[in-house]
């Protein structure tokens, strides 16, 4: 199935994506303090792009999390239905959950388009903060496709059980 082939090729980036983000984030604050402690020579960037790393791994493993179907969740009434009603809240779940991220997508682009966030740039390192703030859609259309994967993978778990 496309979707299917479709997540699980997101996934593979977005596993790449972290490890580069872990490793500038574990690199900039060992730099960070290394200069700041032991040369006197502290580094301004280190803990802004320590932030700016951390903004991104929590939209990349929050899709991740998505994926993996480990994200938390209350589980009060499912946990107490069997069978198709069972399988049915967790398809509108899913359901909603694809709404969510579209709509948060969308919004999101709207709201990197605006004036305000093209002339932000960070203290530090001067970057435009529009490539933290591309996290945000990032993330949350990463999520979409997951979710959408995960919602058809339910309905299709819901007719073999209709047969």
């Amino acid at each position: 199935m496309w979707i299917e082939k479709l997540s699980n090729l997101v996934y593979k980036i977005e596993k790449v994506i972290v490890m580069i983000l872990l490793i500038a984030m574990f690199s900039s604050l060992t730099a960070g303090v290394i200069f700041r402690y032991y040369l006197d020579q502290p580094l301004m960037w280190s803990d802004e792009l320590a932030i700016f790393s951390l903004v991104w791994l929590t939209f990349i493993g929050g899709s991740m999390s998505i994926k993996r179907q480990q994200s938390a969740a209350v589980t009060l009434l499912t946990d107490k239905l069997k069978g198709n009603w069972r399988k049915a809240i967790i398809s509108l779940g899913f359901a909603v959950l694809v709404m969510f991220a579209l709509y948060f997508v969308v919004i999101s682009f709207q709201w990197l388009s605006s004036e305000n966030i093209a002339i932000q740039k960070s203290s530090s390192m001067q970057l435009p903060m529009r490539y933290v703030y591309i996290s945000v859609p990032t993330g949350l259309f990463f999520m979409f496709i997951h979710s959408l994967h995960l919602f058809i993978q339910s309905l299709k778990s819901a007719e073999e059980t209709l047969e």
